[in-house]
C-alpha cells in the first residue's frame, strides 16, 4: 500500500513537474510587422497606402491639412539646410537664424499705415475709435509684413537651392450626370463646375 502511494505521488510530481515546464516555456514571437502594411483581411495584407487613398478621397478637409503640413514641413527644411552652417558657426539656432534675417525686412508700421487701415475699415470695427483700435491694427499689420518678409526669404533660398516641390495638390472627383446643365462641348479639355444654392 506505501509502496503504491509512492508510485501515485512520483507519478503526479512528475506530471506537477511537466506541467511546470511547459507553463514556463517562452511564448513564440510574434511574426515581424511588414512595413506599410496595417492589417490583414484572409492573410492579405492591407496598406497605409491604401487606406490613406480611401480616406483622402472621401475628407478634403484633412487632404489640405495634410498637404499644407508636408508643405510646411519641406519648407523648414529648405531652411534648415540652407542656414545650418551658419547657425553652427554662430552657436545658434536656424530659427534664430531665420528670425534675425527676417526681422532685417520687416519695416516698421508708421502712424499714417494704421490710420489708413482704420479709414478703410470702420464697418469692420463696429464703431471703435482709432485710440481703441490702434493697437491691435498695428500688430495685426506687424503680422502680415512678418509673413511677407518670411516668405521673400523663403523664395530667395529656394531659388538658390534650385528647390522643386513634387507634392501633388488635393483634388476632388466631382460626377457629371448626362443630364446635368451645361454649356460647351461634351469633350472640353477643362470643365468647370459651379456650385449654386437657390433660395
Amino acid at each position: 500500500m506505501k509502496r503504491k502511494n509512492r508510485l501515485l505521488f512520483g507519478l503526479s510530481g512528475g506530471l506537477l513537474c511537466g506541467s511546470l515546464a511547459l507553463a514556463e516555456e517562452p511564448a513564440k514571437p510574434a511574426a515581424p510587422k511588414e512595413p506599410g502594411v496595417a492589417a490583414y483581411i484572409d492573410d492579405k495584407p492591407v496598406t497605409t497606402a491604401e487606406l490613406d487613398e480611401k480616406i483622402l478621397k472621401t475628407n478634403m478637409k484633412l487632404a489640405q491639412s495634410l498637404y499644407d503640413a508636408r508643405k510646411a514641413a519641406v519648407d523648414q527644411v529648405v531652411l534648415d539646410r540652407a542656414f545650418a552652417k551658419d547657425a553652427a558657426e554662430k552657436k545658434i539656432t536656424v530659427d534664430e537664424i531665420v528670425k534675425a534675417k527676417v526681422a532685417e525686412k520687416v519695416k516698421a508700421v508708421t502712424d499714417d499705415e494704421i490710420k489708413a487701415y482704420f479709414d478703410g475699415n470702420q464697418a469692420r470695427l463696429q464703431g471703435k475709435t482709432l485710440e481703441q483700435t490702434s493697437g491691435q491694427i498695428k500688430n495685426f499689420l506687424a503680422g502680415q509684413r512678418e509673413t511677407e518678409a518670411r516668405n521673400a526669404l523663403l523664395a530667395e533660398v529656394r531659388k538658390a537651392a534650385k528647390v522643386r516641390i513634387l507634392l501633388d495638390v488635393p483634388r476632388v472627383e466631382v460626377a457629371v450626370a448626362p443630364n446635368d446643365p451645361a454649356k460647351g462641348p461634351a469633350g472640353a479639355k477643362v470643365t468647370v463646375i459651379e456650385f449654386s444654392e437657390f433660395q
